[in-house]
């Protein structure tokens, strides 16, 4: 009797987590929104855009509870070239000299996409029917909050990772 409530109990489990595949599957990158669980930070993407400004994505990220929002770009850039992602937070508005941006920014460095196999790739650009990867690496962004005015000023308390998991898609 246990064993027939417990398989049902793990049949009722796949079901409810299979319910949100079809979303996440045919979630395009362009629209995907991801989370770290240790920090409750989240990145969302804000839709394709034009090569007209030589931006492939553009994304917000944010600390839940601590109302600090990050703007971020994703661009080729790099010998060879790759997604190269930027992370701002409180630039200054309109036309901002090189040593504003060096101030705001917050973290750069080439963004990976890691598929259900655990694989590593570039993160998928300009193509607005592209599938949204599993997860995203952004290598050493921890560390790089550490050494940010958000996180010396106590706005954000709670560190996030480097990787960050697929959990949404927006409409």
């Amino acid at each position: 009797m246990a064993s027939a409530r417990l398989a049902a109990t793990i049949l009722a489990a796949m079901m409810v987590a299979a319910s949100g595949l079809p979303a996440r599957a045919a979630c395009p990158q362009a629209l995907a929104v991801y989370g770290d669980a240790a920090s409750a930070a989240e990145i969302a993407f804000a839709g394709p855009l034009s090569d007209a400004d030589g931006m492939q994505h553009r994304f917000r990220l944010s600390f839940a509870g601590s109302g600090v929002m990050m703007d971020g770009v994703v661009m080729m850039a790099g010998e060879p070239d790759r997604p190269w992602g930027v992370i701002l937070h409180n630039c200054p508005e309109g036309d901002a000299t090189g040593a504003e941006i060096a101030a705001c920014t917050v973290w750069e460095g080439p963004i990976y996409a890691i598929d259900a196999e655990g694989e590593a790739g570039w993160l998928p650009v300009l193509n607005a029917s592209q599938k949204a990867s599993n997860s995203l690496l952004l290598p050493d962004f921890a560390a790089a909050v550490m050494q940010s005015q958000a996180w010396l000023a106590k706005t954000v308390t709670r560190l996030p990772g480097d990787v960050f998991q697929l959990k949404a898609c927006q409409e």
